[in-house]
C-alpha cells in the first residue's frame, strides 16, 4: 500500500510539474530574455535590418547652422594707411551631414559598432543684411572685389565647422542625429543592442 501511495504521489507530482511548466513558460521566457544577454539571433536580425536601411538611404542632415556675423575689410596703402573700408553685416546659413551609404557596421556580440564618415557640407549661403563702404580715397574696390570678399567669408565660416573650432560640435551633432535615426529603425526589431559610433580616419 505504501509503495502504491509513493507511486501515486510521484505520478501526480510529475503531472503538476509539467502543467506548471506549460503555464509559466511564457512568463519565464520573457523574464529570461529580459535578464540574459541576447545569445540568439535578435542582434543579427537587427544588424541585417540596419544594413539594409543604410544601403537604401542617402544623406542625413546632422547639423543646421544659422548665425549672424560682421565682416570687416580694410584696404591699406603704403605710407598712407587705410584708404577704404567695408563692413558687412550678414547671416550665414548652412547644413552639414553624412552619406549613410558610407557608414560601415560591425557586430560584436550584442554591440553594433558603426564607423561614420567625416561630416561634409550639404549646402550653405551667406546673405548680406547691411553694407557700409567708405572708399572716398580709393575707388578701385569693384563689385567683383565685393563678391569675392563675401565668398571668402562664406568659405571661412564653412571651414570653422568642417575643420576649425566648431568641428567637435559638428561631430557630436552627427553622432546624436545618427543614433536617433538608428533607434527609430530598431523599433521594428525586438533587440537590445549597444550602439557605438567611431569616426572614420581621413583618407
Amino acid at each position: 500500500m505504501k509503495a502504491f501511495l509513493r507511486w501515486l504521489a510521484k505520478t501526480v507530482g510529475g503531472a503538476l510539474t509539467a502543467i506548471l511548466v506549460i503555464i509559466l513558460f511564457p512568463y519565464v521566457s520573457r523574464l529570461a530574455s529580459a535578464l540574459l544577454p541576447d545569445e540568439g539571433g535578435a542582434a543579427i536580425r537587427a544588424s541585417a535590418v540596419l544594413s539594409t536601411k543604410l544601403a537604401n538611404s542617402a544623406r542625413l542632415e546632422t547639423l543646421k547652422v544659422e548665425e549672424d556675423g560682421v565682416l570687416h575689410y580694410d584696404i591699406r596703402a603704403a605710407f598712407i594707411g587705410s584708404v577704404a573700408e567695408v563692413n558687412v553685416s550678414y547671416r550665414y546659413e548652412a547644413s552639414f551631414g553624412i552619406d549613410l551609404r558610407e557608414v560601415t557596421m560591425q557586430l560584436v556580440g550584442d554591440e553594433i559598432i558603426f564607423t561614420l564618415p567625416q561630416p561634409t557640407l550639404i549646402q550653405d549661403v551667406l546673405t548680406p543684411s547691411e553694407v557700409y563702404k567708405d572708399d572716398f580715397w580709393y575707388k578701385g574696390f569693384s563689385l567683383e572685389d565685393y563678391e569675392r570678399l563675401l565668398e571668402s567669408e562664406r568659405l571661412a565660416r564653412r571651414e570653422v565647422y568642417l575643420t576649425g573650432e566648431n568641428s567637435e560640435q559638428l561631430w557630436d551633432a552627427t553622432v546624436s542625429a545618427f543614433k536617433h535615426t538608428v533607434a527609430a529603425w530598431l523599433k521594428q526589431v525586438d533587440a537590445r543592442v549597444t550602439l557605438t559610433c567611431l569616426r572614420a580616419q581621413p583618407q
